[in-house]
C-alpha cells in the first residue's frame, strides 16, 4: 500500500512539474518577457516536499483512521454479541465475547488518540506556515 500512495505521489509531482514547466515562458539562455518570472529550483524543491508530505501525512491519518473504524466495529460486534449470548444463549460464549471486547475497546480508543493527535498536529503546522508566509519569514 505505501508503493502505491509513492507512486501516486510521484505521478502527481510529475504532473506539476509538467505545468509548470508549460507555464514558463522562458528556456534556458533566454531572458523571459517582463513581469514574468521561473520558478527557482530551491522553491520547487519545497514546494515539491510540502506536497509529499502532505500526501504522506493524508495516508497516514488514513491508515489509522480504517484501523480505528475496524476496532469500533469489532467493539460494537463483540458487545452485542456478548449481551445476547449472556443473557439468551450459553453464558460463557456471552462471557468470552465480552472480554474479548475489552481489549479492542482499548486499541479504538488508542487510535482515535493516535488520530486526534495526528491531526491536531497538521491543524497546527498548517497555521504555523501561513503566520510564516503572512509575515514574510
Amino acid at each position: 500500500m505505501a508503493i502505491l500512495f509513492r507512486i501516486v505521489a510521484r505521478l502527481l509531482a510529475l504532473m506539476v512539474l509538467g505545468g509548470m514547466r508549460r507555464r514558463a515562458t522562458a528556456t534556458p539562455g533566454t531572458v523571459p518577457p517582463a513581469g514574468t518570472s521561473v520558478p527557482d529550483a530551491e522553491a520547487l524543491r519545497r514546494r515539491i516536499a510540502a506536497f509529499h508530505s502532505g500526501v504522506v501525512e493524508g495516508a497516514r491519518i488514513t491508515g489509522h483512521v480504517i484501523s480505528l473504524a475496524a476496532f469500533a466495529s469489532f467493539t460494537a460486534v463483540l458487545l452485542t454479541a456478548g449481551t445476547t449470548a449472556a443473557s439468551l444463549g450459553p453464558r460463557w460464549f456471552g462471557i468470552v465475547c465480552l472480554v474479548v471486547a475489552v481489549p479492542t475497546g482499548i486499541a479504538a480508543a488508542r487510535e482515535f488518540r493516535v488520530v486526534w493527535r495526528i491531526r491536531r498536529i497538521q491543524v497546527r503546522r498548517r497555521r504555523a506556515e501561513r503566520l510564516r508566509s503572512s509575515s514574510g519569514l
